[in-house]
């Protein structure tokens, strides 16, 4: 698995709501959402990539072997004319699209894990996909995974 992707309804989707979005998860979370980086064209929003950390920014730029530290990164895309039913697939309904994507996982899946749970709390129209497998999970399906011990399977088999 290289990536782990939100996908988010069309209709509804900001990126600058996605972000915000992102940020409060990772602070419910215990984490630091930092190094954010937006991308406009005059007014118009390119993209924005950022980090998720256990440390705050300051503290993350410091160390300089990165190696033993909890982190990963996240884009966040725009939607493009190709974006309506890209997904349908997948989800059988073409309003989804590749809204958000983790990427540097590090094999930190237990980390992760903790940041989709708080996530999926607040944003319960959303799927969660893994670039590699057929099968996503629905908020309602990561909120029923958080209230079983958790399993290191959860982001290559479907358990619930």
């Amino acid at each position: 698995m290289s990536s782990v992707i939100f996908l988010k309804k069309l209709e509804k989707y900001s990126p600058e709501k996605a972000i915000e979005d992102f940020k409060k998860a990772a602070q419910k979370a215990n984490m630091f959402c930092i190094l954010i980086k937006d991308k406009y064209r005059d007014d118009l929003f390119i993209s924005a990539e950022g980090t998720l950390s256990e440390v705050d920014e300051c503290t993350f730029k410091s160390i300089d072997n990165k190696d033993n530290l909890k982190y990963f990164t996240f884009n966040v895309n725009q939607v493009e004319a190709d974006s309506i039913d890209s997904f349908t697939w997948l989800t059988q309904d073409e309003k989804y699209f590749w809204a958000l994507d983790i990427e540097n996982i590090n094999h930190e899946y237990k980390f992760i894990f903790r940041f989709v749970v708080e996530y999926f709390k607040d944003n319960g129209e959303d799927y969660l996909w893994f670039d590699d497998v057929e099968w996503y999970y629905t908020a309602e399906d990561i909120l029923k995974l958080s209230q079983m011990p958790y399993d290191s399977k959860w982001c290559s088999e479907k358990i619930v």
